[in-house]
């Protein structure tokens, strides 16, 4: 009896602290209207550029993940491919990238 009072407690304990602190990375969701969005860890959608598991993306102002995209920022431009990861050290169509990501030359 003192076993199963003694594992009870244990397990509780754990439980207990396991909620206590929240999930360690956020989530790809897929919204009614067939976009792509990354929902943090705090509940928000991620805007502007994010960066996951080494691979750039990027999201606009409403949280929608651009793909098959050339993209204006900053003065420069960069290619998201179908699955909106930006392509580097690449020719996409007609256009090299460079290792930032960014347009370089034309052929």
């Amino acid at each position: 009896m003192k076993q199963k009072a003694g594992l009870t407690l244990a397990l509780t304990l754990t439980c207990l602290i396991l909620n206590a602190f929240p999930a360690l990375a956020g989530e790809w969701q897929k919204t009614g209207n067939e976009q792509w969005q990354y929902i943090q860890d705090d509940g928000t959608k991620a805007t502007g550029w994010l960066e996951l598991d080494g691979k750039n993306y990027y999201l606009d102002k409403n949280g929608n993940r651009k793909s098959d995209y050339w993209l204006k920022d900053d003065g420069a431009w960069y290619y998201l491919d179908e699955n909106g990861e930006m392509v580097t050290n690449a020719w996409v169509d007609n256009y090299y990238v460079d290792e930032h990501g960014r347009y370089e030359k034309k052929r």
